[in-house]
């Protein structure tokens, strides 16, 4: 069922018949093979599920970049598996995750080790919504745009790191900021998750936990150490040093270098998001070497030039960053 007995896992042609499209036939069950796209932390927006089945306005372009990345992108037949460890949250997603077939929602939430009734810290809907209820007209569309920051900001057994910079600006602005309440919710390994949904792997794993991602990266390479055969082709994970402000200095670069020591290639750093693509994957995906290859410095223009730094004004190769630094240092 590992990826070893499957060498054509790259594309769902080589899979059984009953395998290709439609509904799993064990409700959970994955039946052993790899899946698409797994998302840890779904918050409001930019997932997969809203991609595949949402309304127009609800797409994103970087749902749809990193499915170039994937063998499979037709709804019906898309494996995915989608998890958030918030209530209000999972059933926001279920109506639409509902009317994909080889997807699951889990609610839950991911880290190194399992745990049964964790505390979670987040913003509930009808919190938000009394508080916007009580705005003015004129001011609840732009009120309820701003509590989406702190509904995007759930946190295990702490408080996010910028909490209290947004409830000051919140006060600052309309005179209020919302409490967040405590609930309960397991906490799970990735190996847990794995074996649950009887999983092997995924074409790209994009996780975006609020300060948890070095947690969640140590528990995939805790698991895939031991099932070689499931390591994710392409990793997205935010670097906004969130993880550094729980955990210590530094934490974010060192789960970096431990994927890059398991064979990992640093495609591109950046404040908010970083990617690594598996050197493995990449021999047997050409959709993975595409999408890697298609990373280019946007003063140079050249390719494979690795690792790319991207900032909010363009992607750059070292060289042009480093030719820029000391042409301010002079």
């Amino acid at each position: 069922k590992a990826r070893a007995q499957c060498p054509s896992w790259q594309s769902p042609r080589e899979m059984p018949q009953a395998m290709r499209c439609g509904a799993l036939t064990d409700g959970w069950d994955f039946g052993g093979w790899p899946v698409n796209f797994v998302q840890i932390g779904l918050g409001t927006n930019t997932t997969f599920i809203q991609n595949l089945a949402g309304t127009w306005d609800e797409w994103t372009d970087t749902i749809d970049w990193l499915s170039k990345a994937t063998s499979e992108t037709r709804p019906a037949c898309f494996r995915g598996v989608a998890v958030e460890p918030v209530e209000d949250l999972v059933k926001q997603h279920q109506p639409q995750a509902a009317k994909l077939p080889w997807v699951r929602l889990v609610q839950a939430a991911i880290g190194e080790v399992d745990q049964n009734g964790a505390n979670i810290n987040a913003l509930s809907l009808k919190a938000c919504d009394e508080l916007a209820a009580e705005m003015p007209p004129e001011r609840r569309e732009k009120f309820a745009w701003d509590l989406m920051c702190l509904r995007n900001m759930s946190t295990i057994g702490c408080d996010h790191p910028e909490l209290d910079f947004y409830n000051e600006y919140l006060v600052k602005t309309y005179g209020r900021a919302p409490s967040f309440r405590q609930s309960p919710v397991d906490v799970w390994s990735y190996g847990r998750l794995a074996r649950s949904l009887n999983f092997a792997g995924c074409e790209v794993l994009m996780i975006d936990a609020e300060g948890q991602d070095a947690q969640i990266l140590r528990s995939v390479i805790t698991h895939c150490r031991t099932h070689p055969y499931e390591w994710p082709g392409l990793i997205q994970f935010e670097t906004m040093g969130h993880c550094d402000r729980l955990e210590g200095a530094s934490v974010e670069w060192a789960v970096i270098q431990s994927l890059e020591a398991h064979g990992y290639l640093l495609v591109a750093y950046s404040y908010r998001d970083t990617h690594l693509a598996s050197r493995e994957a990449m021999e047997g995906s050409e959709r993975l070497r595409q999408w890697v290859s298609s990373w280019v410095c946007h003063h140079c223009r050249r390719g494979q030039q690795f690792p790319y730094v991207s900032t909010l004004s363009g992607i750059y190769c070292k060289r042009c960053i480093d030719d820029h630094n000391r042409s301010w240092e002079r």
